[in-house]
């Protein structure tokens, strides 16, 4: 196992456009790594125990060293990948394509690539399929025309396009994981949105509103505003006011009742907001109602 200090001299093994036909079903592990963009078809992928997942054209993914994967074509044909062997610290001696592949009915006397113990690295195995920027794109396809043509310092230049593959494959996790987050607390406030629905008369202040969603008050009203499209208070009134009509039509209940029923403590405060949604008091509002 390295040293955490020791460098990285990131070495390119194999780099390839290539086809994988649906009747043929990989079960294999390697002694590299390889990173796959899906250019063509789909595919699913299982890597030892963990879930299997899907892969779309424009995706990539990680097949780590050692560990048992299985890729399946699903598309009706073919899949056309771009992919690329690597390690990170030059471990391996490859005379040939064969030495990377370690397949069930093969000895275990391989010796396989170690994975820097690094921070930016450290989310690199639990990623599944990831979308492809034009970043990611562009630095496989530079790695195979380098590895392909093989002019003059290429090696020099695939390493040093790994270097910037691997920074643009740790910020895509990155932003995988901030997507999935903002999505969580999307669906956290839709989910709070129709508690406030429910139950209007509840306290619903922008305190314990950024408490319930574990974030702070500014964040929360801005969240808020861009998940529902109005602010928390707004929406908090909009919800009241509906409700205060429907009490105020359907009920005998005093408007001091109303207003404590939907939250608001201080009946003189309850009659200023419902005057300023309605354009009326509700005293007068539940006149109107009867009259019609």
């Amino acid at each position: 196992m390295q040293q955490l200090t020791q460098q990285l001299n990131p070495v390119v093994h194999w780099a390839q456009q290539h086809r994988q036909m649906r009747e043929r079903i990989i079960h294999r592990r390697i002694c590299d790594f390889e990173i796959l963009l899906l250019e063509q078809g789909t595919v699913e992928v299982q890597i030892e125990a963990r879930p299997p997942f899907q892969v779309l054209p424009g995706q990539f993914f990680l097949l780590p060293s050692r560990q048992k994967h299985r890729v399946q074509v699903t598309s009706d044909t073919h899949a056309l990948f771009l992919g690329v062997h690597f390690d990170f610290y030059n471990e391996l001696h490859i005379a040939k394509d064969e030495d990377i592949i370690v397949y069930d009915d093969m000895t275990d006397d391989h010796s396989f690539c170690s994975m820097p113990d690094r921070p930016e690295f450290s989310e690199w195995l639990s990623a599944s399929s990831l979308q492809a920027t034009p970043d990611v794109y562009n630095l496989l396809e530079r790695i195979i025309h380098e590895f392909t043509h093989r002019p003059t310092g290429y090696m020099m230049c695939c390493q040093g396009l790994l270097f910037q593959l691997f920074v643009q494959i740790t910020r895509a996790i990155h932003q995988h994981h901030r997507k999935q987050a903002s999505a969580g607390t999307q669906q956290a406030i839709s989910d709070l949105a129709r508690s406030i629905g429910a139950s209007p008369g509840d306290d619903w202040s922008n305190e314990k509103l950024a408490a319930m969603l574990s974030i702070n008050i500014d964040y929360m009203g801005r969240l808020f505003k861009k998940c529902i499209g109005t602010s928390p208070n707004k929406f908090v009134q909009q919800i009241r006011h509906t409700e205060a009509k429907r009490l105020l039509k359907d009920t005998n209940d005093t408007i001091e009742h109303i207003g404590l029923t939907i939250g608001y403590s201080d009946v003189h405060y309850f009659a200023r907001i419902f005057h300023k949604w309605e354009g009326m008091p509700p005293g007068v509002y539940r006149k109107f109602c009867r009259l019609l």
